[in-house]
């Protein structure tokens, strides 16, 4: 089996919180589940041989795009692979009080159906 590295991608983000937390909300608003991906087929995503993140809207309107995020902190990477929920623990740990209100606000979309929102 041959592994290529891919040479582009769509898009760049340079990770800072608040370019993480808006495209949370992104997502979000869009109805979809933010996921953030570390890896793929076992190998982890790298930019300049600096870590890097795929963050995917999964579900949703398909208004918000896939990201890759760049020279993430090893602490955010940990966090991620942590388990699943990574986008909750992202927007509590960087956002604020009114932008994890907003992100728990909306439901999800998938393919035609609206599943019901969960409340907590």
């Amino acid at each position: 089996m041959v592994r290529e590295k891919v040479e582009a991608w769509a898009e760049y983000e340079e990770w800072e919180p608040r370019k993480v937390v808006k495209w949370i909300l992104e997502c979000r608003r869009d109805e979809g589940i933010p996921m953030f991906k570390t890896k793929f087929a076992g190998l982890h995503f790298k930019v300049d041989t600096e870590p890097a993140v795929m963050a995917i809207c999964w579900g949703g309107h398909d208004g918000a795009p896939t990201v890759m995020f760049t020279n993430v902190p090893k602490r955010d990477l940990k966090l991620i692979e942590e388990g699943i929920g990574d986008w909750r623990r992202l927007i509590l740990k960087y956002g604020t009080r009114f932008d994890i209100e907003e992100a728990e606000r909306y439901g999800i979309y998938l393919k035609g159906s609206r599943l019901p929102r969960i409340r907590r």
